[in-house]
């Protein structure tokens, strides 16, 4: 009758954490730990890239249209009337004759 109360006993099922020893919970801790730190960092990592991805696409659209409005700029100002105007505000006046090619003759 005993063999029959050891066997029954040994084949009961315990509850889950009764089979985890305290050590065992450590170790397992101890694998988890590193991955929850690198999880973490990844995020944090990942979050800040996107960030300053964003912010340079902003800087770079600003100096887009920057760029755009420079060159525009830049076209009107190189126009031979507005070199012309700002010439005359200095005493300078257009020429009106084309120039004149002077040929050397040769020895």
């Amino acid at each position: 009758m005993e063999n029959k109360h050891r066997e029954s006993s040994k084949t009961e099922a315990k509850p889950f954490f009764e089979e985890w020893s305290t050590w065992r919970v450590i170790r397992l801790m101890l694998i988890i730990f590193p991955f929850l730190i690198f999880y973490i960092y990844n995020s944090l990592h990942t979050a800040k890239a996107v960030k300053t991805t964003k912010t340079l696409k902003k800087e770079l659209k600003e100096l887009h249209s920057e760029r755009i409005s420079l060159e525009s700029e830049i076209t009107r100002a190189s126009k031979q009337t507005k070199i012309a105007e700002k010439l005359n505000e200095n005493g300078l006046k257009e020429s009106t004759t084309p120039p004149i090619k002077i040929i050397r003759e040769s020895k």
